[in-house]
């Protein structure tokens, strides 16, 4: 009865060739939808991402992208509903941050860290909106991060990026209330600590535990931790969720 059913859909999942952004395309096309895969560098890992979807009996396309780039960003939507005729479902998942402090944080790294993680969302959003109002039905699923949230980092500070993730915090629910009654819900994910496989961060057992006893479910998440609540704010079961930031962590910040 509560299977989730998301056949004939089309979802684009930015920075989606690796870690949570892979998992995020996979849930989806287990689910039935279509996938466009995007990847920046790594093209044959956006190309196993492919098979991978391709498996579950879905169609998948393969666009390279830097998300940094707007214009880049509206021509690979643009490829996509060329190829699938529309796009349903945008999973904002390409990301970057850099563990400096307030005093050595450069207009370069604030260039870089709100490109990609605040305007090339606000380009996505730009570009898919118009198909998914001509649907009457979208969803926009942004992943932000528990730093957006409490402004801690275990390893190391990074102002630049807890101030990008709290920019697409606001800017999620400011398009939730712009979009409210067109059958477009906007929403966003906040994951904690998440391992995946291929992640290249290097931490020494003794961070490790210290971070997961401040956790109450008592481990680290995994990507299909996140893959599983952008599955459910992409399906009919969130028809009435909008405007939230879904904090998936384990119980380490409790807003």
């Amino acid at each position: 009865m509560f299977n989730i059913n998301l056949a004939n859909k089309v979802a684009l999942v930015t920075g989606s060739s690796r870690g949570i952004g892979r998992m995020c395309a996979l849930y989806l096309a287990e689910a039935g939808c279509n996938v466009v895969v995007n990847y920046a560098n790594d093209r044959a890992a956006g190309e196993r991402t492919v098979a991978e979807i391709e498996a579950f009996g879905v169609k998948a396309h393969l666009v390279q992208c830097d998300v940094s780039d707007s214009k880049a960003v509206e021509a690979m939507v643009a490829e996509g509903i060329a190829v699938f005729g529309k796009v349903d479902i945008l999973v904002n998942n390409a990301g970057v941050g850099v563990g400096k402090g307030a005093e050595e944080t450069t207009d370069e790294i604030l260039d870089r860290v709100f490109g990609v993680n605040v305007r090339a969302y606000a380009a996505a959003c730009r570009a898919v909106l118009p198909s998914m109002k001509t649907l009457g039905w979208g969803r926009i699923v942004c992943i932000s991060s528990v730093v957006g949230r409490s402004g801690k980092a275990f390893i190391g500070t990074s102002p630049a990026y807890a101030g990008a993730k709290g920019a697409v915090l606001s800017y999620s629910r400011a398009m939730a209330r712009e979009f409210g009654g067109t059958g477009i819900t906007v929403n966003c994910v906040c994951p904690g600590w998440i391992d995946y496989p291929g992640k290249n961060r290097v931490v020494t057992p003794e961070l490790r535990a210290s971070a997961i006893a401040q956790m109450p479910v008592g481990r680290v998440g995994d990507d299909r931790d996140v893959a599983g609540a952008v599955l459910y704010l992409s399906s009919p079961l969130a028809d009435y969720v909008t405007g939230v930031s879904l904090d998936v962590n384990g119980g380490l910040y409790m807003a």
